[in-house]
């Protein structure tokens, strides 16, 4: 079994270098242009939070959808409104992640 990581380019001025597959493959699914690395993660961040939006928008819709009798398909609103569960919940992670990193990054003694 081959296990590869990813490397970290630090010490070069390419901004290509310095994203990592998964960001790469992340951004191009989500339709953002590689700019460069601050605007990118800033693309990155705020696509996904309107994606966010949308998909707890969806949610509500499709709910008050079946509730107003617009809708008869359960099966489909209960989809959608796990997607934006998960969804949010994927959110807080990554929320809970960063500020994690954060603080032990703002805890080092150098």
């Amino acid at each position: 079994m081959d296990i590869s990581l990813p490397t970290y380019n630090l010490g070069t001025s390419s901004f290509n270098s310095i994203l990592t597959p998964e960001i790469s493959s992340l951004a191009g699914k989500t339709g953002i242009q590689d700019q460069n690395t601050a605007s990118s993660f800033d693309n990155l961040l705020g696509k996904s939070m309107t994606m966010l939006n949308e998909t707890q928008q969806a949610s509500d819709l499709a709910t008050q959808g079946l509730i107003m009798g617009d809708s008869q398909n359960l099966h489909d609103v209960m989809i959608k409104a796990t997607e934006a569960q998960l969804a949010l919940d994927l959110a807080v992670q990554v929320r809970n992640k960063s500020l994690e990193a954060f603080n032990e990054i703002k805890n080092m003694q150098f």
